[in-house]
């Protein structure tokens, strides 16, 4: 249980553990180093930031005001990156991290649905069929069916009703305790036992608290973090807890900073923290499919494409680089673990003409409506898709096909996202990393995604199957089940598999030969594509196989237009950059001949231009000249001239 009279020491240090970027940000050189407490912060949302030029937030009412980041470094001065992963606070809770935890979190789950909205009782009661939830643990409330609720509404309709169910069956009790915050002593009420550790909201009960100007009894933050607006999710996550200040977050003591993976779900956590996830979306049909795909994915172990898009900052003076520091620390993951990773780093989002496919999951950021590939035909995740778009505003609605994220990303096929119902500042929402480490780890969906985010009381909502394990069963026990001949599935398993061999193949010299990595008979479309891709990558002549082989073969069994169209441009990307203009035109051209109107919808009007420069042959020096001295001894090698010097670069504020 936590020591609530470190509390108070623990809130002012909290600034310097929200501001933390990553749990591998010691190995990205261009990670910034973390504001001191009380420094300015910036908006997610800011139209006035050099991030956002060109992107207006859309609404005038949320105009935001301050950052979670460090302000830029004055011109004189030239900001070294941290080399160490921000969050560390000076002291932490005592928390007893669960790590032995075996029992099952849905024995310990509670599912709540509105008794006002017809089909949340029945997707209630469909959930708990498929994953055996009692019947004593289906609670129903009576609350409005908007998203949106008074505090008051919320107190009364929504908090107490579980509170006093969950101490009504003797699964909460509680005991007094006292705490400083500032110069004030918070009496508070804690759970001294807890078996409920995670519940899932229906679609049909509200998603988000709104402000209450009235109340002004905030956690003593800086002024634009006194907000009492939250999500209702966030809001129920300190169920075992009551007594806090309406305004301002509270520090998340499930929030993994060093990415050690020490906390985990369990009795003890419980006392502290209900991990508390909403299977919500468009309509309910939506929600219902949700349900069936994670179950399939989670049975089968999720694969596909993964893509990261990022905004392509570098320069450490930008307050915003943060963001792209959690992004580019779950590509390496990603990499790392074998997936096939389409990374983005330019200034937009990925344009609706990528014909990307089959993706299994996104993380990217920064428009304020879902735009590109995600909402464009034909839908491009596979089943059980995580797919998460940071914005400010990326849940202020959930039951939209075009509003915002979170409803988009749902109704063209994510089973499990992430978003937050007001401005949440950079620092307080979920990091992407951090999240990418737990849930490739096989923690449960509630588990990654509250292991990523700073602060509780707050804005962000986790849309999703709190049980969700996609990657519970291993990589190597998924492989027993691959057929012959493959399925797309099967393929995306055994790249995989091919990848982490060329990993270890880079560790390990003894390792098997390339040639065997690609053994891989039966291999569909997916397979021979990615093979392509590896071997285009890799830059490897030796192995057996060719770039444009592999291509070819995709090409010759891939059904669907964006598969082919893609395939066929990395096939002419492929011979462009080899040179053979004249064979990269011709695949160009069928492609614009086969399918005329998906050409168009997918980009291929432009030339293509070389995404490597072809280098020159190495030119053989002339060998070197001697002058002999008078006592016949062989002289030494005439020194070269010294080299021009370079041209004079601009000053980076001249670019």
């Amino acid at each position: 249980m936590i020591s609530f009279l470190r509390f108070a020491r623990y809130t002012a240090a909290c600034l310097v553990l929200i501001s933390g970027a990553s749990l591998i940000q010691a190995q990205d050189t261009n990670a910034p180093t973390p504001p001191a407490p009380g420094e300015t912060l910036y908006s997610t949302n800011s139209t006035t930031s050099i991030f956002f030029d060109g992107h207006s937030n859309g609404s005038s009412s949320k105009e935001p005001t301050l950052s979670l980041l460090p302000p830029a470094a004055p011109e004189s001065e030239t900001p070294e990156p941290s080399s160490t992963a921000p969050g560390t606070a000076p002291e932490t809770f005592n928390l007893i991290n669960p790590t032995d935890e075996t029992e099952n979190l849905a024995d310990h789950l509670l599912v709540v649905y509105n008794q006002n909205d017809f089909n949340s009782k029945h997707l209630a009661e469909y959930y708990a069929s498929q994953r055996n939830i009692p019947e004593e643990r289906v609670l129903p409330i009576s609350c409005a069916t908007a998203e949106e609720i008074t505090r008051a509404e919320f107190e009364k309709t929504i908090r107490q009703p579980i509170l006093f169910y969950l101490l009504q069956k003797n699964w909460m009790t509680r005991g007094n305790s006292e705490t400083h915050i500032g110069s004030r002593v918070i009496r508070l009420v804690v759970a001294t036992h807890n078996d409920i550790w995670a519940i899932v909201l229906m679609r049909g009960v509200p998603l988000k608290v709104a402000p209450d100007p009235s109340d002004d009894d905030t956690m003593e933050h800086e002024p634009s973090l006194q907000s009492n607006a939250a999500s209702v999710d966030s809001e129920l996550a300190l169920l075992p807890v009551f007594g806090f200040p309406k305004g301002g977050f509270v520090p998340n003591v499930f929030f993994d900073a060093q990415g050690l993976r020490q906390h985990r779900v369990g009795s003890e956590l419980a006392k502290n923290v209900i991990l508390v996830s909403r299977l919500d979306g468009p309509t309910p049909g939506d929600v219902r499919r949700m349900i069936d795909d994670t179950l399939f994915a989670e049975k089968n172990r999720l694969a596909g494409l993964a893509v990261v898009d990022t905004r392509g900052i570098t320069d450490v003076k930008n307050g915003y680089i943060s963001g792209d520091v959690w992004l580019r620390n779950a590509r390496k993951m990603l990499d790392q673990d074998g997936w096939l990773v389409k990374f983005d780093d330019k200034p937009d989002v990925l344009p609706a003409t990528d014909p990307c496919n089959q993706v299994a999951l996104y993380l990217g950021w920064y428009s304020d409506h879902a735009e590109g590939p995600w909402v464009t035909a034909p839908d491009r995740f596979v089943r059980g898709a995580i797919a998460y778009h940071l914005h400010s505003f990326s849940a202020d609605t959930v039951r939209s096909e075009t509003s915002n994220w979170v409803g988009p990303l749902i109704a063209h096929g994510a089973a499990a996202t992430m978003g937050t119902v007001y401005e949440p500042y950079l620092a307080l929402t979920p990091h992407e990393d951090i999240f990418t480490k737990r849930i490739l780890a096989g923690d449960y969906f509630a588990e990654a995604s509250y292991a990523s985010i700073p602060g509780l009381s707050w804005m962000v909502t986790v849309v999703g199957d709190p049980l969700y394990r996609p990657f519970r069963v291993p990589l190597e026990s998924a492989l027993a089940n691959v057929g012959t001949p493959h399925t797309d599935h099967d393929d995306w398993l055994l790249l995989q598999q091919m990848q982490r061999k060329i990993i270890a193949m880079r560790n390990d010299a003894k390792t098997v030969p390339l040639t065997e990595s690609f053994n891989m008979s039966g291999m569909g479309p997916v397979g021979n594509e990615g093979l392509g891709d590896i071997l285009d990558k890799l830059q490897d002549t030796h192995s057996g196989y060719s770039v444009d082989e592999a291509y070819k073969k995709a090409l010759a069994t891939y059904t669907l237009p964006i598969d082919q169209i893609r395939v066929g441009l990395k096939l002419a990307q492929y011979y462009s950059n080899h040179g053979q203009d004249s064979r990269a035109q011709a695949e160009i051209d069928t492609l614009r001949q086969t399918f005329p109107a998906d050409s168009i919808r997918f980009g291929l009007s432009g030339p293509l231009v070389p995404t490597v420069i072809p280098q020159p042959p190495p030119v053989k020096p002339p060998p070197p000249s001697y002058e002999r001295n008078t006592s016949d001894k062989v002289g030494l090698p005439i020194p070269p001239k010294p080299p021009l010097p370079p041209f004079p670069q601009p000053a980076p504020n001249e670019q």
